[in-house]
């Protein structure tokens, strides 16, 4: 199985060419349209081949990531266990993602809806005590080294490959894996500047260091620090309802969109847009 090459897009915004990477279309159907798939199909490998037999996740109510995981357990034929959140009126979207996992037969555990990272803590006690050999719980929103890796190369192959450079990349950033890996693949001033644009409130002093240390880079010595973030003012359950000119995820990366159309007019420089996933 492979993943896909993704091509660059242009659209106009307000008078300006926009230059869209469609990383949303780099899995196949009936895998998700997720980017961070890119590197968790390698690490699944590898724990497969280190004797793994069991991988477990703890689901929130927008996530892809059960659906990826569920998907890519059946092609190397691992056991997949899934911790879903049950709410009293059940999200629309999380009603489409559990009918993507029924593709893929895992285990469903249902929990309380709640705090995501007690429930993660909760249910990792639990998979650890059913599942004590052969297992890894998988962390939330999935934020693996080879997806920095991959991320890496994806968008440095692509900076290498525009014959007119960004001097701007847009990004939503959730975890801060997807930009971690744009930052290891940084090398100088002529691959532009890359802005974050967060798909819920944060503290962006400390998210910033956070996302540095993920990619390996220190920027401290540089006389520009090649990144920037911004809040979207958007929480993570809220949505974007802005219209976009190409599919695009309403809970992330339509927030980092939204943002680019209100500040566009405030700059000439030239953009590139990451677009990690879409809804189906």
């Amino acid at each position: 199985m492979k993943l896909v090459d993704t091509p660059v897009e242009s659209y106009a915004l307000k008078g300006k060419t926009i230059w869209v990477k469609r990383e949303d279309c780099c899995v196949p159907d009936p895998g998700p349209p997720f980017s961070k798939v890119r590197g968790l199909l390698p690490h699944m490998k590898k724990l497969k081949k280190e004797g793994i037999k069991t991988v477990g996740y703890v689901e929130s109510s927008i996530s892809m990531a059960g659906w990826g995981i569920a998907w890519i357990a059946k092609i190397l034929n691992m056991r997949c266990v899934l911790y879903d959140p049950q709410y009293k009126e059940t999200p629309r979207l999380l009603k489409i993602h559990r009918s993507k996992w029924k593709l893929f037969d895992p285990e469903i555990r249902k929990i309380n809806a709640g705090m995501i990272r007690i429930n993660y803590n909760i249910c990792s006690n639990r998979f650890k005590e059913e599942f004590p050999e052969n297992s890894v719980m998988l962390d939330l929103g999935i934020p693996l080294e080879e997806t920095i890796e991959e991320t890496a190369k994806v968008w440095r192959d692509t900076i290498d490959s525009m014959k007119d450079k960004p001097d701007v990349t847009v990004v939503n950033v959730g975890s801060g894996t997807i930009l971690a890996g744009m930052l290891r693949g940084w090398k100088s001033y002529n691959d532009g500047m890359i802005i974050g644009v967060t798909g819920r409130q944060s503290d962006l002093i400390r998210k910033t260091k956070k996302i540095e240390k993920k990619s390996k880079k220190s920027f401290g010595g540089l006389f520009i620090n090649p990144l920037e973030l911004y809040n979207s003012g958007y929480n993570y359950t809220e949505y974007s309802k802005i219209d976009t000119p190409f599919p695009c995820h309403p809970y992330y990366d339509k927030k980092a969109w939204e943002w680019l159309t209100d500040n566009i007019l405030e700059t000439k420089h030239k953009i590139l847009f990451w677009n990690i996933g879409r809804m189906i």
